[in-house]
């Protein structure tokens, strides 16, 4: 059995060190780490070169892609496996983690599978700062459409997964999150299981490319909010599109018209309409009543 961890940094001096040995740490045999660079200005390279230099890692540095693009480029690069699995620079991971992924996804039988979890937020020390960030999550493809279920750093996927993935052109069609993106593909065309145990330590420094909300009402108040604005305004409606585009022949007619509808209902009141009346389906409680909001605005 072999999986490999597909690694992007970009001057991540400060915490990668606590990253890596926790990779190694592992108990699951059969690890191998891939690491791409996306141009490290910091000491960054030096780290990996060490690592490398003692057989723990391969790693290689690219042009500055930002971390969507680079990740997604790792999915090109890595060469084949039975399990792969996205890693941040800054958290620490359980030393059982991989195992417990591994063996989620050979419970859940055969087909393109992904498995996420919920995460321990964490200061820039390792203090503790909440228990878990995400409680529970839907990870059917509807709510796919509207947000993601868990971080991207616990997603473990298996080969028919990543079949899939690497069919998806983010160089033509584009990208915004790699993590979202991967879920959505999963979720529309296999099957996305959700361990509501953390199996990291989620950092929260200054730094993070996405952080996390600690307390429990906030964190409600901000997904809410991020209905509202969001990483970019439109992305769900752009992500959309995108599928469409990908993946609209495979999709059962039921997820093709949802996604069509979603792609283009700021051009078609009926499209519009449609979306309205699955909004139960997309979002929850105050999510569906800020969702429902943005598609009558045409801000989704």
């Amino acid at each position: 059995m072999k999986l490999l961890v597909l690694l992007s940094t970009y001057n991540g001096e400060a915490y990668l060190r606590q990253q890596l040995d926790s990779l190694l740490a592992q108990t699951l045999p059969g690890v191998e780490i891939l690491v791409r660079d996306d141009g490290s200005r910091d000491g960054t390279c030096a780290i990996l070169a060490e690592y490398a230099n003692r057989g723990a890692l391969r790693w290689y540095r690219g042009a500055n892609l930002g971390a969507a693009r680079s990740f997604w480029r790792l999915l090109a690069d890595c060469g084949e496996a039975d399990y792969y699995a996205f890693c941040d620079q800054d958290d620490v991971w359980d030393s059982d983690k991989l195992a417990r992924a591994v063996a989620a996804l050979e419970k859940a039988g055969a087909g393109p599978l992904l498995y996420g979890s919920d995460v321990r937020v964490a200061g820039a020390d390792m203090s503790p700062l909440a228990p878990r960030m995400m409680g529970k999550a839907h990870t059917d493809y509807p709510h796919a459409l509207v947000k993601n279920a868990a971080p991207g750093c616990t997603f473990v996927w298996n080969r028919a997964a990543m079949a899939l993935l690497r069919r998806y052109d983010a160089e033509t069609l584009g990208i915004d999150l790699h993590d979202w993106t991967a879920f959505q593909i999963i979720a529309c065309l296999g099957r996305v299981i959700y361990d509501e145990a953390p199996s990291l330590s989620y950092r929260q420094h200054g730094g993070n490319a996405i952080g996390a909300v600690t307390h429990r009402a906030a964190h409600r108040l901000g997904q809410i909010a991020a209905f509202w604005h969001g990483d970019k305004r439109n992305s769900r409606q752009r992500n959309a599109r995108r599928l469409a585009l990908a993946f609209g022949p495979e999709m059962t007619p039921e997820n093709r018209l949802l996604t069509e509808d979603l792609a283009y209902y700021r051009e078609d009141r009926l499209r519009q309409r449609r979306l309205l009346g699955r909004c139960g389906a997309l979002a929850f409680g105050p999510e569906a009543l800020a969702l429902r909001a943005l598609i009558w605005l045409r801000r989704l």
